[in-house]
């Protein structure tokens, strides 16, 4: 009875010293946590980017071991001061996992001293996994301390603009690391770079293959694929980590307004699924170009052969448009062959069509739906989307196969590599910018309808850029109702409300206005350039096409710049830059008389 009472006044001291002190413990605790983060990782950066002593070398690796070190016993402190240790399990079981894991590693190596790798490269080999464990605790720290920007109200465009600026920034950093480049590069080279990986542009003002190390190039492809995930990560940030709250709500309707999806609980699976669609598309692409790749002996090793097939699958899939050797594809053994070609079109095309659209069309519970209920069909944004794509294909291949028959498809041998030739320049330079052709030697008129292409671009929730097609959609029903004198606009049965023409007359205008003025702006800081080529640079950049003549390279400072805030913005979007930087004023309650103006 003596225990008793001694256990129960003791768990009852314990509460309320868990009560009194578990949030200042949990501010202490998170302030500590981001101030070791940030030392850890500019750490990691400096042991990966620059040349150091093994003194440093070594002073690093001791400062990772001490940072997991205190994300293990901060861990424990957050179990000893939670008051339902059970359920504080139950949500941090993938932090617990790594810990042990990371426990049972530490126990093996160094105490029973079992390691699997050659002992010469171990230390390195260990250091590397040491560092990739802590990015997952780091990763999994930001994301709970993602639920705090709630109270901050900020809203969805103005995270977004944030979180492509501090993308591009993280990646311009790294960019002009000593150990990232060959013989250095400058801040604007750099800056340009990498705001061209991360808006997924694919315009380049140096070599990538020449200028950049293998690490360099690792940290371009790493931005390219974060850059091509950045929207629907922004999604998924929100829908998985502020969900338990009203402002979780708020953006969770926002994501399913802007996926598309039937239910709440449909933008949550699907950005669930999107991860899984990705990595499952790339690593088909992976398979396929090693494989042709491995046929033909271009490479002379595995490991390079594996490193190209992983960039110019994500690249392609993402529409990057990155390139590894000059000139494009024309120097990879892919001009000329069907297989690498049909598998790079591939790639590019399921990119710029959308997740959304792949989910419907390709979904086996959205198949196995539509056979089993009849009356059920695809989504009309779908519909849309494949429509316009076709069409756009379709059209543009005849056009520029007529039109370059004797021009730059003069040299293409026979009348069936000159029609796949006219189909994967069309499917590819619409969105990604890789071509088989130099676009130099094309005629005016090519350029031309090229232009229009990259400006339609791809489709919503896609990685492709322009003004998207379901935009070119609505704003040509909304033409064609206006000349046959219709007050509604429909679609599949269903009413286009005038707030989507609004919208999509709006994106229209606002895209090719920032074009004008930033090809205005170009000529006037780069007086020797050519309209033709300001107007096509311009307009790859802000479309994030990428597709260049290769004058850029030669430019100014000031002309570089112009780019990068044409790629940042059309990667952002007009209409979601606007958001961001105007604030929404209240409709007035009353309405006042029509006014009339004659127009035309």
């Amino acid at each position: 009875m003596f225990l008793f009472k001694n256990r129960d006044e003791y768990n009852g001291k314990r509460r309320i010293h868990i009560v009194t002190n578990k949030d200042r413990i949990r501010r202490i605790l998170q302030l500590s946590s981001l101030v070791i983060s940030i030392i850890t990782i500019a750490c990691i950066f400096c042991y990966h980017g620059m040349y150091i002593t093994t003194a440093i070398k070594s002073l690093i690796r001791w400062i990772i071991y001490g940072s997991l070190l205190f994300y293990v016993a901060k861990y424990f402190i957050l179990l000893f001061y939670s008051l339902h240790r059970t359920e504080y399990l139950k949500k941090s079981w993938v932090e617990f996992v790594i810990i042990i894991f990371l426990i049972f590693q530490f126990i093996s190596i160094n105490i029973f001293h079992f390691n699997i790798v050659n002992s010469d490269n171990f230390e390195n080999i260990y250091l590397i996994f040491i560092q990739f464990y802590f990015l997952i605790i780091v990763l999994i720290e930001l994301a709970k301390m993602s639920s705090t920007l709630g109270k901050y109200h900020l809203s969805p465009p103005i995270l977004m603009v944030a979180s492509f600026l501090f993308l591009i920034i993280i990646g311009t950093i790294l960019l002009m690391m000593p150990r990232m480049t060959t013989n250095g590069i400058s801040f604007i080279d750099a800056l340009f770079t990498a705001t061209s990986a991360s808006c997924i542009t694919g315009l380049s003002v140096v070599s990538t293959s020449y200028c950049f190390t293998i690490k360099g190039q690792i940290v371009i492809l790493v931005l390219i694929q974060l850059g091509g995930m950045s929207i629907l990560s922004f999604a998924t940030f929100f829908s998985t980590f502020l969900s338990r709250s009203m402002v979780g709500l708020r953006y969770q309707y926002m994501i399913r307004d802007m996926m598309s999806a039937d239910r709440l609980s449909d933008s949550v699976s699907l950005l669930r699924s999107i991860v899984l669609t990705t990595f499952i598309i790339e690593l088909a692409g992976v398979a396929l170009l090693f494989t042709y790749w491995k046929s033909t002996g271009f490479f002379i090793s595995d490991k390079q052969n594996l490193f190209f097939s992983i960039f110019y699958t994500v690249s392609a899939f993402n529409n990057g448009g990155f390139v590894l050797i000059d000139d494009s594809l024309l120097n990879l053994g892919v001009y000329g062959s069907y297989f690498p070609q049909v598998v790079i079109m591939t790639l590019v095309f399921l990119g710029g069509i959308g997740f959304v659209t792949i989910r419907d069309f390709f979904s086996y519970r959205y198949i196995r739906e539509r056979k089993k209920f009849l009356w059920k069909s695809l989504m009309p944004q779908t519909k849309i989307v494949l429509r316009v794509t076709f069409l756009i294909i379709g059209f543009c291949s005849i056009l520029f196969f007529i039109i370059e028959y004797n021009g730059v498809l003069k040299d293409v041998n026979g009348l069936g590599n000159k029609i796949f030739t006219s189909i994967f320049q069309i499917t590819t330079c619409r969105t990604s910018g890789f071509n088989v052709l130099d676009v130099n030697m094309m005629k005016l008129s090519t350029i031309i309808m090229i232009l229009v292409t990259i400006f339609i671009g791809g489709s919503p929730s896609s990685t492709g850029g322009g003004i998207k097609t379901t935009t070119l959609f609505i704003v040509m029903r909304s033409v064609i109702a206006t000349i046959q004198g219709k007050k509604n606009i429909e679609f599949d049965h269903k009413a286009i409300s005038p707030t989507l023409v609004e919208k999509a007359t709006t994106i229209l205008l606002l895209s090719s206005t920032f074009i004008l003025i930033s090809c205005f702006l170009l000529t006037i800081v780069q007086s020797d350039v050519k309209l033709l080529h300001a107007l096509f640079e311009t307009s790859s950049a802000f479309t994030t096409c990428g597709l260049s003549t290769g004058e850029c390279a030669n430019w100014n400072w000031m002309s570089k710049l112009i780019l990068i805030v044409n790629m940042y913005c059309g990667r952002i979007g007009t209409l979601t830059m606007a958001f961001a930087l105007t604030r929404h004023k209240k409709e007035s309650p009353h309405q006042y008389p029509d006014l009339y103006i004659m127009l035309g």
